[in-house]
C-alpha cells in the first residue's frame, strides 16, 4: 500500500516541478517580449498584473471546496495542466500580433485590458495546479515546496539558452512542450482511457507547431512601441535584448543597430578609407581627442563602432572597446556586417571585449589616457524587472571613482548625454563628479570639468562632459573653445569662461546641497545603492511627469507607472481575492475571530519579504558578476535551489515536533539579512577581479546560508496552518503569491526613492513581523 501511494505522489511532485519551471520561464520571456513591444516599465506592469492570476487561483480553490475536492485532485491536475499547455501558444499568437499605442487616454483602455488579461490566463491555470497540490498534499508540503522551488530554479537557467537559440516567441512555444510533459506525468489511472492519449497527441501538435514557426517566421514581431518596425536586415534575440539592424530609405549611410525597438547605434558603412569620416573630428563627443594625441583609449559601449572609428580617425592605435551585448559584437560586427563595417572590430588597433563596463574597469590592470562613453543607455527590461538597467550602474559615484582610478594622471573622462531644457542627465554627471572628487580628495572642480553641447533647436541635443584629474590647462581650454567655434558648439562651462547657467552654478558653488534643493529636477548624485541615473523627478512631481517633453518623459514616467501598478494590483487583490473570500467564506473568520487574519497576514509577510530579498540581491550582484544575465541566473537559481533544500530540511523539524521554532527561524532569517548588508560590499569589492567561474562559485556559496533559511518559513507555516485552520491553506497560498507581486513593485519603489539597502531593511521588518504574528497567536499545534 505504501508503494502504491508513493508512486502517484512522485508523479505529482514531478509534474509540479515542470509546471513551476514553465511558469518562471514564461514570466521571464514575456518580460523580454513586452520590453520589445512596449517600454520596460510597461513590461513590468503587464507581468506583475498577470502574476496575480497565479495568486488568485488559490483563492478560488478555497471558494469552491466542493468542486475542488480531494478525490478529484488527480483529474483536476491533469485537466488544468492540459489547459495550461494549450493556453501558451494561444497567448504567443495574440501577444505577437497585438499593437499597443503608448498613450494615457481612453484609446488605450482596450489595449491595456488585453495586455492584462492575455498573460493572466496561463498563470491562473498553472497556479491552479500548484494551489491544488498545496491544498490537498499539505502533509507533504516540505517536499512539494522543494519541487516547486527547484523547478523554478531550473527554469531560470533554461531561459537563457532558449532565448539565445529560439528567440522570444518560439521560446514560449518550447515552454508549452514542458507543460505538455507535465500533463503526461499528471495523467494517472483516474483519467478515462480515451483522455490518456491527450498528452502524447498534444506534445506532437505543439512540437509540430514549434518546428513550423522555426521554418516559417509566422511569429515575427512587427509592431514595436506603437509603430510598424518595417523591413529588417538582421534580427536576433538573447536573454536580455532583441537586436535588429534596419536601413532607413535603403541608404547605406543610414544603417542602425536597434536594441529592443528603440535604443539605436549607427552602423558605419566603412571601407577602410578614413577620408569620408573626417567629419567625426567635428562631433561633440570627440572633443577629448583634440586634447590628447595617440591616446590609449577605452570606449564603454561602442555598439556599432562609431566611437572607435572616431578614435581611429584621430590616429589612435591603442583602442579597447567594452560592449555588453554579445550579439552586437559577435553576430553583427564580426559576422553578418563584418565587410559592411570594413572589418572594424578585427583591426589590429582595436580590441573589443564582451563584458559589462563597470566589471571590466574594476578588473583592468592598466590605466587609460581617455575613457569614453557616448549615449550609453537602453530602455530594455532585464529579466529581473523594470529599472534594473545595466547602464545605470555606469552613472554612479562609485562608478566614477572607478573611472578616476583607471585614468592616467593627466587622463580625460568624456561622457556624452542628452541636454534638455532645463538640464537633467548632463547636469547630474556634474553632481556625480563633484561627489566622487570629494570622496577621493581631488580639489578644484572648477578647473577639472568642462561641459560643451551641440547647438540646435531640437528637444534634446548631445552634450559632452569632460573631466581631467590634474585639471585642464589654459591652453586646453582655449583648444576646446577653438574647436567649438569651428564646429558651432556651445561651451556651457570652462575655466574662467562659465556662463550663468546651472552648470556654472553647480560646479562653482561651495554648497551643492542648497543647489540640489532649489533645482526643479532631482539631479543629486546617484550611488550604487540607488543607481537610477535617468530618474530625475521627485515624488511630489509624479503626475507632472506625464507632461514632460518626450525624451524626459519616457524615463521619468516609469515611477508613475510603478505606483499605478502597485495601486491597481492592490485594488485587484482586494476586488478579486479578498472581496469574494469575505463574501462567500467569511464563516471561517467568524468561527475564529481574529485568528484567521493573523494566520493569513503571516503568509502575506513571507511573500513580501522573500521577493524583496530576491530582487535586491540580483541588483547588487550585477556589479560583481558583470553581464546582468549572469547575476540574474546565478542569484535566482541559488536562492530558489537552496530555499528548496531548506524546505526539504524543514520536514525534519516537523517530524521532531519543532514547529514551535518557527519564530526563531524567521528571526534568524532577519539577522542573516542584516549580516549580508554589511558583508556584501566587502565581497563585491575584494573579489571582483576573479574569473567568472570562480565568482559564480563564490556567489553560490555566499547565498547558501540565507537562502537555505528562507526556504523554511513557508512549509513550516503550512504545517502550522494545517493543525489550526487547514481549510484556509489555499487562501494563504494565494495571498502569498499576491503579496509577491506587490512586493516586486514595492522593492523598486523603495530602491528608487531610498535605496536597495533600505529594501533589505523592509524585508527584515516583514520577517520580524511574521515572527511576531506567530508569537501572539494562541500557541502552535504540533
Amino acid at each position: 500500500m505504501e508503494t502504491a501511494d508513493t508512486t502517484p505522489k512522485l508523479r505529482i511532485f514531478l509534474g509540479i516541478f515542470l509546471i513551476s519551471c514553465s511558469v518562471l520561464m514564461m514570466e521571464l520571456i514575456l518580460t523580454r517580449i513586452f520590453s520589445v513591444k512596449l517600454y520596460y516599465h510597461y513590461a513590468f506592469m503587464v507581468i506583475s498584473l498577470a502574476l496575480l492570476g497565479s495568486g488568485a487561483s488559490g483563492v478560488y480553490i478555497y471558494l469552491f471546496p466542493q468542486f475542488f475536492r480531494r478525490e478529484r485532485l488527480e483529474k483536476q491536475l491533469f485537466l488544468f495542466s492540459v489547459l495550461f499547455a494549450i493556453s501558451i501558444p494561444l497567448i504567443v499568437c495574440l501577444t505577437v500580433q497585438l499593437n499597443f499605442e503608448l498613450v494615457f487616454d481612453s484609446r488605450a483602455i482596450f489595449g491595456l485590458f488585453l495586455l492584462y488579461s492575455i498573460p493572466a490566463i496561463p498563470f491562473f491555470l498553472a497556479g491552479t495546479c500548484v494551489s491544488l497540490a498545496m491544498a490537498h498534499l499539505a502533509p507533504q508540503v516540505n517536499r512539494l515546496y522543494f519541487f516547486d522551488l527547484v523547478g523554478a530554479a531550473l527554469g531560470c537557467l533554461l531561459v537563457i539558452p532558449l532565448l539565445d537559440h529560439l528567440g522570444g516567441p518560439n521560446a514560449l512555444l518550447a515552454i508549452s512542450l514542458l507543460a505538455g510533459m507535465a500533463s503526461w506525468l499528471l495523467c494517472s489511472g483516474a483519467i478515462a482511457r480515451p483522455w490518456r492519449l491527450t498528452p502524447p497527441y498534444l506534445l506532437l501538435l505543439l512540437l509540430g507547431f514549434l518546428v513550423y514557426t522555426m521554418v516559417q517566421p509566422v511569429l515575427t514581431i512587427r509592431h514595436v512601441k506603437g509603430r510598424d518596425e518595417g523591413p529588417l536586415l538582421f534580427s536576433k534575440w538573447n536573454s536580455f535584448s532583441r537586436i535588429t539592424v534596419v536601413q532607413v530609405n535603403h541608404d547605406r549611410r543610414n544603417t542602425w543597430i536597434i536594441m529592443d525597438g528603440d535604443a539605436g547605434t549607427l552602423l558605419p558603412s566603412f571601407n577602410g578609407d578614413f577620408i569620408e569620416w573626417q567629419y567625426l573630428k567635428n562631433t561633440v563627443s570627440a572633443l577629448a581627442y583634440h586634447l590628447k594625441k595617440d591616446a590609449e583609449t577605452l570606449v564603454i559601449g561602442p555598439g556599432g563602432g562609431i566611437d572607435i572609428l572616431a578614435a581611429l580617425v584621430f590616429g589612435n592605435t591603442r583602442i579597447t572597446g567594452v560592449e555588453i551585448n554579445p550579439i552586437i559584437v559577435n553576430d553583427v560586427m564580426r559576422d553578418q556586417f563584418c565587410d559592411f563595417t570594413g572589418r572594424l572590430y578585427f583591426r589590429s588597433e582595436v580590441d573589443v571585449v564582451v563584458d559589462e563596463g563597470r566589471s571590466f574597469i574594476r578588473k583592468a590592470n592598466r590605466q587609460y589616457d581617455i575613457i569614453q562613453a557616448t549615449l550609453v543607455d537602453t530602455w530594455a527590461a532585464t529579466s529581473a524587472g523594470a529599472f534594473a538597467l545595466t547602464e545605470n550602474n555606469l552613472y554612479t559615484v562609485e562608478a566614477f571613482k572607478d573611472y578616476f582610478v583607471k585614468l592616467k594622471p593627466d587622463g580625460i573622462l568624456t561622457f556624452t548625454r542628452w541636454n534638455l531644457e532645463p538640464p537633467q542627465q548632463d547636469l547630474r554627471l556634474v553632481a556625480i563628479t563633484r561627489a566622487a572628487m570629494q570622496e577621493l580628495g581631488i580639489p578644484n572642480p572648477d578647473r577639472c570639468i568642462m561641459v560643451v553641447r551641440k547647438k540646435g533647436d531640437t528637444e534634446a541635443v548631445e552634450c559632452n562632459f569632460l573631466f581631467k584629474k590634474s585639471g585642464f590647462s589654459d591652453d586646453e581650454v582655449k583648444k576646446v573653445e577653438e574647436v567649438s567655434r569651428q564646429a558651432q558648439f556651445e561651451v556651457l562651462y570652462a575655466l574662467h569662461r562659465g556662463r550663468d547657467n546651472p552648470f556654472t552654478r553647480l560646479i562653482t558653488t561651495g554648497d551643492p546641497q542648497t543647489f540640489y534643493r532649489s533645482y526643479p529636477f532631482n539631479v543629486t548624485p546617484t550611488y550604487d545603492n540607488s543607481p537610477f541615473f535617468f530618474h530625475t523627478i521627485r515624488l511630489r512631481q509624479l503626475w507632472s511627469s506625464l507632461f514632460l517633453p518626450w525624451e524626459s518623459k519616457k524615463t521619468n514616467v516609469g515611477m508613475l507607472v510603478l505606483f499605478m501598478v502597485f495601486f491597481i494590483s492592490l485594488a485587484l487583490v482586494i476586488l478579486f481575492i479578498l472581496v469574494p473570500l469575505l463574501a462567500f467564506r467569511k464563516d471561517v473568520l467568524q468561527r475564529t475571530p481574529g485568528r484567521g487574519l493573523r494566520e493569513l497576514s503571516y503568509f502575506v509577510c513571507l511573500g513580501l519579504a522573500f521577493i524583496l530579498v530576491e530582487i535586491t540581491l540580483v541588483q547588487k550582484f550585477m556589479l560583481f558578476m558583470g553581464p546582468p544575465v549572469y547575476a540574474l541566473s546565478i542569484v535566482i537559481f541559488s536562492i530558489l535551489v537552496f530555499s528548496g533544500l531548506g524546505s526539504a530540511f524543514s520536514g525534519r523539524l516537523v517530524k521532531h515536533h519543532a514547529v514551535r521554532s518557527l519564530p526563531v527561524v524567521c528571526t534568524l532569517v532577519s539577522c542573516l539579512i542584516l549580516a549580508y548588508m554589511f558583508l556584501l560590499p566587502i565581497l563585491l569589492y575584494t573579489y571582483v577581479g576573479l574569473p567568472t567561474v570562480q565568482k559564480a562559485i563564490l556567489v553560490v556559496g555566499f547565498l547558501f546560508p540565507l537562502s537555505f533559511m528562507m526556504g523554511m518559513p513557508m512549509p513550516l507555516g503550512i504545517h502550522w496552518l494545517r493543525h489550526r485552520s487547514p481549510e484556509i491553506i489555499p487562501w494563504a497560498w494565494g495571498l502569498n503569491g499576491s503579496a509577491s507581486v506587490l512586493g516586486s513593485i514595492l522593492a523598486v519603489i523603495i530602491a528608487i526613492n531610498f535605496g536597495f539597502n533600505q529594501a533589505l531593511v523592509a524585508a527584515m521588518a516583514f520577517y520580524l513581523l511574521a515572527a511576531g504574528i506567530i508569537k501572539v497567536s494562541k500557541g502552535i499545534s504540533d
